[in-house]
């Protein structure tokens, strides 16, 4: 360990930059399989259940990590139900729209990253105390608007109708 820091820190500073190499990609407006929409909640999702880890260590009340998350599912359900979506049943291709809010929503979570070492550095200190779950915290409102975002379109994508896209 280097500074209070351990290889779950380097793991989730990995997840974090490949969370925003993929939001990028999204809001790029190109055509893209609905398959490749998921791989950017489903990675938050792992990187979150390791602040999970570290929030559960830090003997915080685990239900105020469950209700954040569900927030964030409800914010970013209502996103995604909003959003203008054009899908291409043939060629199975989506293009979503290219707003700006799935990546400042996904900066969160290298932010998180940040909170969460900065947090490990400073150590049982009364600012350590608080950035560790308030970092945890963070991740879990991120990783829920990801997640309920990319619900609410993949429930869509049955309805919308049918728009041809090339790649």
């Amino acid at each position: 360990m280097l500074f209070h820091l351990n290889l779950l820190h380097l793991l989730l500073a990995l997840a974090a930059a490949g969370c925003v190499r993929l939001a990028l990609r999204e809001i790029a407006g190109r055509s893209m399989s609905p398959s490749r929409l998921a791989a950017l909640p489903l990675l938050a999702t792992a990187m979150t259940f390791g602040f999970f880890l570290f929030y559960a260590a830090s003997h915080e009340p685990t239900w105020l990590f469950g209700a954040v998350l569900l927030i964030g599912l409800g914010v970013g359900g209502a996103r995604g139900f909003s959003m203008t979506l054009r899908f291409d049943h043939m060629w199975r291709l989506v293009r979503p729209s290219r707003h700006r809010v799935l990546l400042w929503v996904t900066l969160l979570l290298p932010a998180a990253v940040v909170l969460e070492a900065g947090g490990a550095m400073m150590g049982a200190s009364f600012a350590g105390k608080l950035l560790c779950p308030a970092a945890a915290l963070l991740a879990a409102l991120s990783t829920g608007a990801l997640a309920g975002h990319a619900l609410a379109v993949s429930t869509r994508l049955s309805r919308t109708p049918h728009v041809p896209l090339r790649r």
